[in-house]
């Protein structure tokens, strides 16, 4: 009985640990919200299933041998193109970027990022900004000026907002502040 106690407490403290570990590297967004929910079903699982397993004296299993008779087969089709999982992260965390600086009161256009996926790091962000309000029904158009003779436009153009804004980016998203390019329009 003791040992019994002992390996769920072992469980616990390992699930806790899991899930802390989780957390910790899980980036700034909305989803980090449903993410946090599911490991605390996990936790709360792993704390329920000896109770479970006392009382109705087995394990608690899942049956999924109705999978096919309701989704089909349980193969993915070669005609189904799934996106990669870079390709969704990149997305997703490019929507999290024009998330971030429209709370700041401005507008993001053509957010890229530059990311090594087997280290975990951004190495680079570039996206340009307006400050104007945009009108999901109108079609913006803007005429950047341009300077001949100006080696120096990028450094120029660092007002204090763009530092502010590029400031930020470092922070919530570990990418140095020089790898991060900001045009305004």
């Amino acid at each position: 009985m003791i040992k019994n106690i002992s390996s769920w407490a072992e469980q616990i403290i390992i699930a806790v640990i899991l899930v802390t570990i989780i957390e910790m590297i899980l980036p700034k967004g909305n989803s980090k919200k449903y993410i946090k929910t599911i490991l605390g079903v996990f936790i709360l699982y792993t704390i329920i299933s000896p109770a479970i397993k006392f009382i109705t004296g087995s394990s608690p299993q899942i049956d999924y041998s109705d999978y096919e008779k309701y989704f089909g087969t349980n193969e993915i089709t070669a005609s189904v193109e799934v996106p990669s999982l870079e390709d969704t992260y990149k997305v997703e965390l490019e929507k999290q970027i024009k998330t971030d600086i429209e709370k700041l009161g401005y507008n993001a256009y053509n957010i890229k990022t530059d990311m090594n996926l087997k280290e975990g790091i951004i190495n680079k962000i570039s996206l340009t900004i307006s400050k104007e309000k945009k009108d999901e029904n109108s079609i913006s158009v803007s005429i950047n000026k341009i300077e001949i003779g100006n080696e120096d436009l990028e450094k120029k153009s660092d007002t204090k907002e763009i530092k502010e804004i590029k400031q930020k980016l470092s922070d919530d998203y570990g990418v140095n502040y020089e790898n991060i390019t900001i045009n305004s329009k």
